[in-house]
């Protein structure tokens, strides 16, 4: 059976690309992975951070989430939340510094500043891989990580000469990455080309074949997400109408489309799991997913992993593209998104910023407490 997460067609110079840049023999610690959604980029950061783990190299990840990108701080948190008992081996001062963005030690105002913090995080990232354990760190959506946390991010990649430490960066094509956006190693992915989009399509245990092959090929562009699922798609005995007419509509509008015709055989309490999955930001998986949502391998998941929409990784259920999670959440009425956001809010007493947001979120209108909570966050970030 193939691994949809991770397998990958017609990138050979690609994979052995990011596979140098995981060595830590390599010249270059820093490369960016660029590429139009579902171009394979998680892919490619994915087999190399097994490579690395594979040869005894310590892998940290973070991926950005559109609705923290203006938490301070958040896509460090996640990097580094693994990690963070190493912090107490740190100089005073930098120890302080890092438990206080990380929101672990007394918030001081005004917080530290970005030097402090950048070398504080250098220092860790150091001294994890001088105990004879490369690091490699892997950051999957840049495009949507928080401003401070690529702040400090880039401060560590400019000084990674030397260090034990490697850095992956993927993240959408064409945007502006903060602090990235100077001469560093990148690596761009652009479509599959015919042969490697047909054995893509072969390796589909439902292998679509004649006129049907051919209007996949047409729509999907070279695009390695958009293959496999508009192949599952036409070739679903519960397709229906199968592939959308082909027009105007840009390749994301596409897939959304049939993400969401997916969710019209879901059952009521599947929907209402996937949801709240779909309102919850990463940060919040930790106090949530054991309070409110059914554990990996619980019978509601199963018609959602069915219908491809998610997958169980880690003992953790997960959407298998940021798409689906889109999907999920715009498919929702207005009142069903409203609801989610209320349950998650309610879930998260000790976490006074995520809360907020979900409060506002949650708000069918301006709410003058809501508000006040939202000014209060900002007080803090």
């Amino acid at each position: 059976m193939v691994d949809e997460g991770t397998a990958v067609v017609g990138r050979d110079a690609e994979l052995a690309r990011v596979f140098r840049a995981v060595d830590p023999q390599s010249a270059d610690p820093v490369l960016r992975v660029l590429g139009d959604l579902g171009t394979g980029k998680s892919a490619l950061l994915e087999r190399a951070a097994r490579r690395a783990e594979a040869g005894g190299g310590r892998v940290l990840r973070a991926a950005g989430s559109e609705s923290e990108s203006s938490l301070a701080h958040s896509a460090l948190h996640q990097l580094l939340r693994p990690v963070r008992g190493e912090v107490a081996a740190l100089p005073e001062r930098q120890r302080a510094a890092l438990r206080d963005v990380l929101g672990e030690g007394p918030a001081t105002s005004p917080g530290p500043g970005l030097l402090l913090v950048g070398v504080a995080v250098l220092s860790l990232l150091s001294g994890l891989g001088e105990r004879g354990r490369p690091v490699l760190v892997v950051l999957d959506d840049a495009q949507w990580c928080d401003r401070a946390s690529l702040a400090v991010l880039s401060f560590v990649a400019g000084r990674l000469k030397g260090e034990p430490v490697r850095l992956l960066i993927g993240a959408r094509g064409g945007g502006h990455l903060p602090g990235f956006d100077r001469q560093v190693p990148t690596l761009t992915l652009g479509p599959l080309d015919e042969a490697a989009s047909h054995r893509l399509l072969d390796l589909r245990p439902d292998r679509p074949a004649g006129h049907t092959r051919a209007r996949i090929l047409d729509q999907a562009g070279g695009n390695p997400l958009a293959l496999w699922e508009l192949a599952r798609t036409d070739t679903a005995p519960e397709a229906g109408a199968g592939l959308p007419p082909a027009g105007p509509l840009p390749l994301t509008a596409r897939l959304e489309q049939l993400f969401a015709a997916r969710l019209t055989g879901v059952p009521a309490a599947t929907g209402r799991a996937l949801l709240l999955l779909a309102a919850m930001d990463s940060a919040d998986s930790a106090t949530v997913l054991p309070a409110g949502l059914p554990p990996a391998g619980a019978a509601v998941w199963a018609p959602a992993e069915r219908a491809g929409l998610v997958r169980s990784a880690g003992g953790e259920v997960r959407f298998r593209h940021p798409l689906v999670r889109s999907a999920v959440y715009q498919a929702a009425s207005p009142g069903d998104r409203r609801a989610a956001h209320r349950v998650l809010a309610g879930l998260l007493r000790d976490e006074p910023d995520r809360r907020a947001w979900h409060l506002a979120a949650a708000s069918p209108g301006p709410d003058a407490a809501v508000s006040a909570e939202l000014e209060r966050t900002a007080d803090r970030a």
